[in-house]
């Protein structure tokens, strides 16, 4: 997987760069040009991949901070200061979730599937990586303790977003992580079982 060069570093430096390139956004860039950067290939750097974060743990040594502009995106919403409106969510949020590793970063926050609009889409993104997500997690994610994981149990957007859309949320856990798409499918089971539309057709 393909990502920016500036999610990859110490916690503190990652947070600096994520925060100016948030201020872009804010001055009217589009989300992809406020985080356009070199892309590298995730398999050529050390440390963990983090999806949730920032935990003091991680702070020493160099990790991927795939979350990092997503939360500081998030934190600027609904700081008390709320440097960014709220509206900014659904802008960055489908620009984001046309990327792999858009996808990724926002896995690990629920926020960003709480408008109801957000939660096919999300659903469905996840659907289409998610191939490619199960491959990189040999290499290791991390919710911050050094423990990695596959990428299922840090999914809290994708758990908010499946037991929104009608799924038990016994469910959501009965699948080993490689069965995604059998979730979705199940998903879709449900629904129809209780009279419930199929997703929406993309546009």
């Amino acid at each position: 997987m393909l990502v920016p060069r500036f999610v990859h570093g110490l916690t503190r430096d990652v947070k600096k760069e994520s925060v100016r390139r948030i201020r872009l956004f804010k001055k009217g860039a589009t989300w992809a040009d406020a985080m356009a950067d070199d892309l590298v290939d995730l398999s050529m750097l050390p440390g963990a991949l983090v999806l949730e974060g920032p935990y003091a743990k991680l702070g020493s040594e160099p990790h991927t901070h795939l979350y990092s502009p997503f939360h500081w995106a998030d934190h600027a919403m609904w700081e008390h200061k709320r440097t960014l409106p709220l509206t900014a969510l659904s802008q960055i949020f489908f620009e984001a979730v046309k990327t792999r590793w858009g996808v990724l970063g926002m896995v690990g926050n629920s926020n960003w599937v709480i408008p109801e609009s957000h939660r096919w889409p999300f659903i469905r993104a996840v659907v289409r990586e998610w191939g490619d997500l199960t491959e990189l997690s040999e290499g290791g994610f991390t919710g911050g303790a050094k423990k990695v994981w596959p990428p299922w149990p840090l999914s809290a957007a994708a758990y908010y977003a499946f037991c929104d859309l009608g799924l038990p949320k016994e469910d959501f856990y009965a699948y080993p992580p490689e069965s995604f798409h059998a979730l979705y499918r199940r998903l879709l089971e449900v629904r129809a079982a209780q009279g419930l539309p199929p997703p929406p057709e993309e546009g």
